[in-house]
């Protein structure tokens, strides 16, 4: 008989960043916007964003955080976060008509809250999710679409985007690619 869950480590691709590492979090490659102010939150050491290759100002809420406002023209354009000989970009779409490949961005909480809502320092001054999904989300209906035990509920960051996404439910990636991260290696098995 053959044990498949020494393989899992292997296997395992984490979906969230590195810690250490630079990521935009909002907007996602590849979405769609209205009109009007768009909300950049990014996080790197050192950071800087550019858009269209001009550099955005952007407070610095807390440690290797930015968040910049802006009325970006209708179009397309390209964002960067330059870090430490790092980059990263997307691209995204403001306006009417957007293209095919841009899909309609779905901006999580809907509402404005403050990021201490969710976040805070950790005793080593890193900026770290500290909230609880829970807390605004009520956990008796999650059972009912999540087929995992309570305890992997509580990883929601692995496969869910809290600061918005182009997917269903705010996922990282599409469904059938976020569950197949980790039940690739189990075939068809669905968890109990």
């Amino acid at each position: 008989m053959i044990h498949f869950f020494w393989l899992l480590p292997f296997f395992w691709v984490p979906l969230a960043p590195d810690q250490d590492s630079g990521k935009i979090m909002r907007p996602v490659d590849g979405a769609a916007l209205p009109s009007g102010e768009v909300s950049i939150i990014a996080s790197a050491p050192g950071g800087k964003l550019l858009l269209d290759g001009q550099m955005i100002p952007a407070d610095q809420p807390f440690p290797d955080v930015l968040h910049a406002k802006t009325v970006p023209a209708s179009g397309q354009h390209k964002l960067a976060l330059v870090w430490e000989n790092n980059k990263q970009e997307i691209t995204f779409f403001v306006g009417d008509n957007a293209p095919p490949e841009f899909k309609a961005f779905r901006e999580h909480p809907p509402l404005a809250v403050e990021c201490t809502q969710c976040h805070g320092l950790s005793r080593k001054g890193r900026f770290r999710f500290t909230g609880n999904c829970f807390s605004c989300h009520q956990q008796e209906v999650f059972p009912k679409s999540h087929h995992h035990p309570p305890s992997m509920l509580e990883s929601c960051g692995q496969c869910h985007n809290a600061h918005g996404s182009t997917a269903k439910a705010h996922l990282v990636v599409a469904r059938e690619q976020a569950c197949g991260f980790c039940h690739a290696v189990l075939g068809s098995v669905r968890p109990q």
